[in-house]
């Protein structure tokens, strides 16, 4: 008891304090409980409005992702169709314009190869990212070498006057659109045709002959003269009649093809159109065998197909640089070129890599075509990365390891896909340009020139904002030396034995197989 009174006496005042303080707190413990309630009550109301909004957002986003791929087939139908139905001024009017549904396609192929684009869809996977840092590295250890290059490199004049995009960041398609405005501005100013090189594709091989490029050869090129050049200008003032002329010449035409190719003992053949270097427009018509020709059903198809070719204009509409781009493949004439086979027999199509040439430096290919798709990326470190498994490494650009073509690099193609490719770009003396080379497994000596291209639509993926920045920087720079030959590129021929003898020095591991009979002579 004492013990006990002790005890309260000594803990008095904390006792009393505890009591007031426990009393004093369950006088308000009502109020509190009611605005605890309501607090509760508040954040839950709070929450579930969080809640309801992103799933509306979430639920928009699905509708409008919905309505893009709806816009974007539609856009595709809508403008592949106006090729064949549009005359060629109206093509223009409305490839000029930003109009639905265009718009949706040329934002969907620009933003993607920016680098915001780009930099989103690293944070999104780590494959991505690791492929998006393996970029950066490899454009630190390619930069010394493309500067070494542009060092001294003979850029034609032509190709000099190109004003840079006033941008803080600019993007490969930038510096195509600025590409293409300067051609339309040198043909509109001086009359120079510079873009032969590529969009006319019987002067571009008339070009690799005449410099003695590997290349397949052709038989022969069939263009219409004057009378069918004002023909072709005229089609849509009366589009019935006009066609009908125009037809009527064609008719002479394949009736000439036709007699030639029945003469020919080796095939494949391939007629190619002149006029049209887009790949979704299947300008090139394959002659299988004799009775392609001989077969009526067979030739009134092929017959058809070279109609439609006559009438068809190429148009980038989902490119930024459509319209000027438009303009010049409208100035081309029509016409067809047969060509001989690459290789006597082989009835499959060939493994075709697309190379980025740039400042005269080789700095990637992407592969085009052949029996594994395409799609992949061979980089001179020696990777060698697809991005078509899946649609989500599609997208997010998730690189893995490509082992069906991995025999590009192990079978030693490269080194000569390489110096033919930056031999031709220099020989033309342009800034960057993309080289199609055919490659042919277990033969890395059977590799030719197949086709170039001046405003490429090859995916580069993570490497388009470093290949941009290279472009820029030559222009920048202006460490090139300028070469005025008198002539548009396309014409600047030097000779049938000039790339063996003078390029090549006649090392049998880069010249074509027939030019060891010059080196030899």
């Amino acid at each position: 008891m004492v013990l006990g009174s002790i005890r309260l006496l000594l803990s008095t005042g904390r006792t009393q304090l505890n009591i007031s303080s426990s009393s004093s707190s369950s006088v308000g413990t009502g109020g509190d409980d009611d605005d605890d309630r309501d607090s509760k009550h508040r954040k839950y109301l709070a929450q579930s409005e969080v809640v309801r909004m992103s799933c509306c957002a979430l639920k928009s986003l699905v509708l409008l992702m919905f309505a893009f791929v709806v816009l974007s087939f539609i856009s595709a139908l809508v403008h592949e169709k106006s090729k064949w139905i549009l005359t060629m001024k109206q093509q223009e009017k409305y490839a000029g314009k930003l109009v639905l549904p265009a718009l949706f396609d040329r934002a969907k192929h620009y933003y993607s190869q920016t680098e915001t684009g780009l930099y989103l869809r690293s944070l999104s996977n780590k494959a991505s990212k690791d492929d998006f840092d393996h970029a950066k590295r490899y454009y630190e250890e390619q930069k010394p070498f493309v500067l070494h290059s542009m060092d001294g490199y003979p850029l034609h004049a032509h190709f000099s006057t190109i004003k840079l995009p006033e941008l803080s960041r600019i993007s490969f398609h930038d510096m195509i659109k600025a590409r293409g405005e300067m051609l339309l501005e040198n043909l509109e100013k001086h009359g120079w045709e510079d873009y032969k090189i590529e969009k006319d594709k019987c002067e571009m091989f008339k070009f690799l002959k005449n410099n003695g490029l590997p290349h397949v050869d052709w038989l022969k090129i069939y263009r219409p003269g004057e009378r069918v050049q004002k023909i072709t200008k005229e089609i849509g003032k009366d589009s019935n009649s006009t066609f009908s002329s125009s037809s009527m010449t064609l008719k002479g035409i394949t009736s000439q093809m036709r007699e030639l190719i029945k003469k020919q003992k080796e095939f494949p053949l391939y007629i190619k159109s002149c006029h049209i270097t887009t790949g979704a427009a299947k300008s090139v018509r394959k002659i299988h065998n004799i009775s392609d020709v001989t077969t009526e059903s067979s030739w009134d198809a092929i017959v058809d197909w070279a109609q439609r070719m006559w009438r068809y204009r190429s148009n980038d509409w989902e490119r930024v640089w459509a319209e000027s781009f438009n303009v010049l493949c409208s100035r081309i004439n029509p016409g067809f070129m047969v060509q001989k086979p690459w290789k006597i027999g082989r009835q499959e199509y060939p493994e075709e890599i697309k190379v980025e040439v740039i400042w005269g430096r080789a700095y990637l290919a992407f592969v085009s075509t052949g029996k594994c798709g395409g799609d992949s990326l061979i980089l001179r470190d020696g990777s060698v990365m697809k991005y078509t498994g899946s649609l989500s490494q599609n997208i997010l650009h998730k690189g893995t390891p490509d082992d069906c073509y991995r025999w590009i690099v192990d079978e030693g193609h490269l080194p000569r896909v390489w110096f033919m490719a930056e031999s031709a770009a220099r020989l033309m003396g342009i800034d960057a340009i993309r080289i199609d080379v055919f490659v042919l497994k277990g033969n890395p000596m059977a590799s030719v020139i197949n086709e170039d291209s001046l405003s490429s639509g090859a995916e580069y993926r993570w490497h388009f904002p470093h290949m941009a920045e290279l472009w820029a920087l030559g222009h920048k720079l202006k460490k090139y030396r300028i070469v005025d030959p008198g002539v548009d590129s396309h014409k600047w021929w030097r000779g049938r034995d000039f790339y063996s003898r003078h390029v090549a020095h006649c090392n049998e591991t880069l010249i074509a197989s027939h030019s060891q009979m010059i080196c030899d002579s």
